[in-house]
């Protein structure tokens, strides 16, 4: 998803905003090409919403090469599966999340991704005073399947952890971690996103998508002011100068 996104931006970067900004610079015959193993975008997502991501990141000149990996990367191109090779001078790769170093060094126990697995109350086996959160563990589910790797999923860990350590010293007994999902989003461009809101996956598609996930991610700032702060640059940047562009 986070590299659907990087494209659509990218896209927009070259095509519409850096044309009117920095018309000096020779990018008018740049490409943005997307290359993703699997065989629609946003993958977690609706077929409906494969075909709209496909149709947005098109209509934004971004070159889908689906089903194909890259299997190397060097210096100023990159070889894909199929044998083709793309003559490039920046490549953005996303090849999935890995713990930060202090996992490896805590001496713990790690699993998927490096990261710390974690017990049902989000303590660590053998440890039940310690607790690993967001990006640094593997937190399961109700079916004992790792949660993604989520803000949602390690801003709710966080507040549940704080809530067991509060009630650990009131003599509470720990109770296990349960997740509420909301729904997931992806932003495509200006105007353009999907969204899957709450438990039953409610599907949004185009500006109304595009304006959840800005207040979704307003919400995630620190406090009122942050927010008030960036929902007036959002307006500013996504529809007021985009009418003038």
């Amino acid at each position: 998803m986070l590299l659907t996104a990087i494209a659509g931006a990218l896209a927009e970067l070259v095509h519409e905003v850096m044309p009117h900004v920095h018309p000096h610079l020779a990018v008018a015959g740049a490409q943005v090409i997307l290359v993703d193993l699997g065989h629609a975008v946003l993958g977690p997502f609706s077929p409906d919403a494969h075909d709209y991501a496909a149709k947005q990141l098109q209509r934004r000149g971004v070159q889908l090469r689906l089903g194909t990996s890259a299997k190397e990367i060097g210096p100023g191109h990159v070889t894909l599966s199929d044998g083709t090779t793309i003559r490039t001078h920046l490549t953005v790769w996303g090849g999935g999340l890995m713990a930060a170093p202090l996992a490896a060094g805590s001496g713990l126990g790690q699993g998927r991704g490096g990261r710390i697995d974690v017990q049902p109350d989000l303590t660590v086996e053998g440890f039940p005073s310690v607790y690993a959160l967001g990006d640094l563990a593997n937190i399961p589910d109700a079916d004992d399947q790792a949660l993604p790797q989520l803000g949602s999923v390690a801003q709710q860990a966080g507040d549940w952890a704080g809530r067991s350590i509060l009630g650990g010293l009131r003599g509470e007994s720990p109770r296990p971690f349960q997740y509420h999902d909301k729904g997931i989003m992806a932003m495509i461009g200006r105007k353009a996103a999907v969204a899957e809101i709450g438990e039953h996956r409610h599907e949004l598609h185009g500006r109304l998508a595009f304006a959840a996930w800005l207040g979704v991610h307003a919400q995630l700032l620190a406090n009122a002011g942050a927010e008030l702060h960036a929902f007036l640059t959002w307006a500013d940047e996504f529809y007021l100068r985009a009418h003038h562009r």
